[in-house]
């Protein structure tokens, strides 16, 4: 810009000298001639004057010798030239030697109009000069005074005007430059600043600000673009911090959120619904739905209802993705700047599979209590119908029928009562009723409840402890009943003969328990179901071994209620180990 400018200036300043020098040019030119014209006129008429005075003598010496008198005063050339064109006299050559002047335009018009001129090639003098001529009356007849200056002298006169011109226009180029140097760095530093300042705005940095102490329409416009700038920064740091607020809202949403436009290209979307879905895309805003979820089911259910979509309609849809389980709510997005106008489809996705698994284990959970409770009352109303039909009378058969009687109630009182515990360590968030015992006391009453089984089973039942563990702190009840639990199961399926150890460990702040058996064991595939309520691994050896199905899923919440944590080996034919890990040392 400023290269523009101080190239316009100079040219301007250059033409306007230039057209100046010209129009002088011509003014001094046509001015010049005109004195040389008048200095001649002047120099003719003193002449005539002279020649008037000697007229009627027409002596040819006498007008030669006036010629070269004011020739040599005058620097002029003087001719007298009479109507037949002979030379009478001349100032710059021997005018016998002159041919005839009858045709030259000067004397013609001379002797015509009293007065004549013109610029023309003299050959006698061999160069080109400027003529005027006057008539002279006198007797016997009038003749020509002619004057005459070389041209050359114009031509120099000339030459040395176009010099003046050339050196003004020099001139007035280097003052133009300099002023114009000057005009654009004061023009031009302020709207270089203006520049500067917008582009820096232009690239988001609104920190900074510019000075401009100049009272024009450069300082007025450098000021409007402060306040601009400063408008600007505002809001755009309001924006920022709604955009960064409504990020963090939609990013700390639990469900995912998907927003769609009216040609189903994603406009925004939070972490919760990439991660649900597994996006791998660098690139996910703006492009199509269809191409960044791969799912069947919703790709179908978003075909199906593009066309549909109003605001007063939604969808809900359940699909299965990978091994999780979705709620997708579909309502449109309407604009409020155009009733009824809707711009697009928002996605609210809310991940069920927990609740899946919860319904899956409720329903299981009533199948199995339904399936055990009805397994024993069947018995004992069959039973009590029997004894009804006359079996009472038969002192044998009624007595062998009550105590069936008694040990399918004796089950029934088991079952509930552990569905009653579970319900309880469940619900509970921390135990309160905690408080320091000695753990050897602890299993050795353990051993003690479950020695009648272990005899009868022919199992062996015995105990090891490191000597640093005496002290915990915990539930007692609930650590026998873990271990009575454990115990009984390592003798209920173990062989005659087998034998059950428990071992104690310190292991850091945990106190780690072993409990294992040399039993039957338990193939792997049933290991990761071990601890589900009612899971049995052989349901019909269970059940006459008078299990209930939740002794071990009462284990697993007994250590999760103490924060611990439950491992399982076992290998087939060989025998079981529960390792169990809880943080109850003192």
């Amino acid at each position: 810009m400023q290269k523009k400018i101080m190239i316009n200036y100079i040219l301007i300043v250059l033409l306007g000298t230039l057209i100046t020098g010209v129009f002088s040019y011509q003014v001094a030119q046509k001015h010049y001639v005109s004195e040389v014209e008048n200095k001649l006129l002047v120099v003719g008429h003193l002449i005539k004057k002279e020649v008037q005075l000697i007229n009627g003598t027409r002596n040819t010496d006498k007008l030669n010798e006036l010629a070269v008198d004011y020739g040599a005063t005058t620097k002029i050339r003087v001719t007298f030239i009479n109507k037949q064109g002979e030379v009478l006299g001349d100032s710059s050559t021997d005018y016998t030697t002159l041919e005839n002047h009858a045709n030259r335009p000067e004397i013609i018009e001379a002797f015509e109009y009293g007065i004549g001129e013109s610029t023309r090639y003299s050959t006698s003098i061999g160069n080109y000069l400027k003529y005027v001529a006057i008539r002279v009356e006198g007797e016997p007849e009038p003749i020509v005074l002619r004057l005459s200056i070389p041209i050359e002298d114009i031509n120099n006169i000339r030459e040395k005007m176009v010099s003046y011109i050339a050196l003004g226009i020099f001139v007035a180029f280097v003052i133009a430059g300099l002023l114009g140097i000057q005009f654009t760095n004061k023009f031009t530093k302020p709207v270089k600043q203006l520049t500067n300042f917008v582009r820096s705005i232009a690239k988001g940095n609104f920190k900074g600000s510019i000075n401009i102490d100049v009272n024009n329409e450069i300082g007025e416009l450098a000021h409007s673009f402060m306040h601009m700038k400063n408008e600007l920064d505002k809001t755009i740091t309001e924006l920022w911090q709604k955009n960064v607020e409504m990020e963090t809202i939609i990013n700390s949403m639990i469900g995912g959120l998907i927003a769609l436009d009216n040609d189903n290209r994603i406009i925004l979307i939070n972490n919760t619904a990439i991660k649900m879905f597994n996006i791998k895309n660098k690139k996910i805003i703006g492009e199509n739905i269809l191409l960044v979820v791969r799912n069947h089911a919703f790709n179908q259910f978003l075909k199906e209802y593009s066309d549909v979509l109003t605001p007063e309609k939604q969808q809900v849809l359940d699909i299965q993705y990978d091994d999780k389980y979705y709620k997708i709510y579909r309502s449109p997005i309407e604009t409020k700047a155009e009733k009824n106008s809707v711009i697009g489809t928002l996605f609210i996705i809310q991940d069920v599979t927990n609740i899946r698994k919860l319904e899956q284990i409720r329903s299981e959970f009533v199948s199995n209590v339904t399936h055990e409770l009805k397994t024993p009352l069947t018995s004992i109303k069959g039973f009590i119908d029997t004894l009804k039909s006359g079996a009472i009378h038969d002192e044998e058969v009624a007595e062998r029928f009550l105590d069936i009687i008694d040990i399918e109630a004796e089950r029934l009182t088991v079952l509930i009562e552990d569905i009653l515990e579970l319900s309880e360590i469940e619900t509970m968030k921390q135990d309160v009723r905690i408080d320091d015992y000695n753990l050897e006391d602890i299993i050795k009453e353990v051993i003690d409840i479950v020695s009648q089984n272990a005899e009868k089973k022919n199992v062996q039942v015995y105990y090891d402890m490191e000597p640093s563990i005496s002290q915990v702190h915990v539930n007692r009840d609930r650590l026998k009943q873990m271990l009575i639990n454990l115990v009984d199961n390592g003798i209920k399926y173990n062989n005659p003969g087998g034998e059950v150890q428990i071992v104690c460990k310190r292991f850091n702040k945990n106190i780690e328990f072993h409990v294992c058996d040399n039993g039957i064991g338990i193939a792997n595939e049933h290991i990761p179901r071990l601890f589900e309520r009612f899971y049995r691994v052989d349901k019909g050896r269970s059940r006459n071994q008078g299990g209930t199905g939740l002794g071990l899923s009462i284990v697993k919440h007994i250590v999760n209620l103490y924060n611990g944590d439950i491992q399982v080996k076992s290998e087939v034919g060989k025998g079981t180990e529960f390792i169990i890990r809880l943080p109850i040392a003192i």
